[in-house]
């Protein structure tokens, strides 16, 4: 097919200069606007950093703003019953490797960002960000339970494809994209913090 072929679109030279700054009868549904500063429109400035930014509240995140961080010592405010650890993930492959992360009771919600209980943002794509993978450490059974969690990528537990809620035990390997991870138990069958409350 050639040029003259083809269906050009033309238009005049004031459409494809319009003003940053809209007029009031203008309603291009394609210009963002902030219609908090009053009533008249005007443009919004786009940062593109890379990262969604979240209009609420992190559940990580204190009073004073800061986000809460499972491997830092304990403050004085921060009881160390509020949230004891019941075993850890250790990065043994991967970006990462040699840094742990500790296990909650309950639900441990995996992935890369800051906002999830247990947070492997060390450098690997592969691992979604928001609940790639979760773990459930169970009290009453003293069991620790992987399953799916909303990640693209599939994640292995002792070599095994990850199809179902499947039982973990101490020293298994599990891979989350390039991610290897040794999981250690401290709680089970022996021990529990409930034995000493």
């Amino acid at each position: 097919m050639s040029n003259e072929d083809k269906t050009r679109i033309v238009r005049p030279i004031e459409q494809l200069q319009r003003s940053a700054i809209p007029k009031e009868d203008d309603d291009d549904p394609t210009r963002k606007i902030d219609r908090e500063a009053g009533s008249a429109f005007q443009p919004v400035q786009s940062t593109d950093e890379g990262k969604t930014r979240l209009f609420r509240p992190s559940p990580n995140k204190s009073a004073d703003g800061a986000t809460f961080n499972p491997l830092a010592p304990k403050s004085e405010s921060q009881d160390a019953s509020d949230d004891p650890v019941v075993g850890w993930l250790i990065v043994v492959k991967g970006p990462g490797r040699g840094n742990a992360v500790r296990l909650g009771y309950g639900w441990n919600s995996i992935g890369r960002d800051a906002s999830q209980r247990v947070s492997l943002d060390f450098g690997d794509p592969q691992i979604s960000r928001l609940n790639h993978t979760k773990l459930l450490y169970d009290p009453r059974a003293r069991k620790f339970t992987m399953t799916l969690g909303e990640g693209t990528n599939p994640t292995y537990v002792r070599g095994e494809v990850l199809l179902g809620p499947t039982e973990i035990k101490s020293n298994d390997r599990l891979q989350i994209g390039e991610t290897e991870l040794l999981f250690l138990a401290l709680c089970g069958e022996d021990f529990d913090w409930q034995d000493n409350a």
